[in-house]
């Protein structure tokens, strides 16, 4: 049911052609964020441009995400095709994989999702234990939050905020 959406044929065609529909995936945003509370999704973007990203940010981006439907459907409203380019078991493997660093970050404490640097060995066996999963796979989430920091570093320079909404406004 929640695939079900308005037919609108600028978008379809958009969508149809690669180049995405960033206007509902905004719509799609913004209703989820009515739903869940703005409070805490505004805290993370001020965190994310300002270039404090913690785990819990994280966290809270992919609850959002996932709250917006399936991989492969937000992935066709981006622009530049990325929804074709990626096969059915490439988006199984990245939704898998979400769920798996969801499911580490669960059983975090407070502390270690705000202060990732304090998670070392002892720590990450038992968030490993917590969540049923190996410790190799603590080490493969903080790899992929140490690399998403970066990138969202690069967001917080002003510079970088203006190139990204032109490419957003020009696709």
């Amino acid at each position: 049911v929640d695939d079900l959406e308005k037919f609108d044929s600028t978008r379809f065609l958009s969508r149809l052609l690669g180049m995405g529909d960033i206007q509902s995936l905004l719509e799609k945003a913004e209703e989820l964020a009515k739903a869940k509370g703005k409070k805490n999704l505004e805290k993370s973007a001020r965190n994310i441009m300002s270039g404090k990203f913690t785990l819990k940010d994280m966290y809270e981006q992919m609850e959002m995400v996932s709250g917006m439907g399936s991989l492969s459907k937000i992935a066709e409203m981006l622009p530049g095709g990325l929804g074709q380019k990626m096969k059915g078991a490439d988006m199984q493997q990245t939704q898998e994989r979400l769920k798996k660093f969801r499911s580490l970050m669960d059983s975090m404490t407070e502390k270690e999702m705000e202060e990732p640097h304090l998670i070392k060995s002892s720590r990450m066996n038992r968030i490993a234990r917590g969540a049923g999963l190996e410790p190799r796979d603590v080490k493969e989430l903080l790899k992929y939050y140490n690399t998403s920091k970066k990138m969202m570093k690069g967001l917080s320079n002003k510079k970088a905020q203006r190139r990204l909404m032109q490419q957003l406004k020009f696709s």
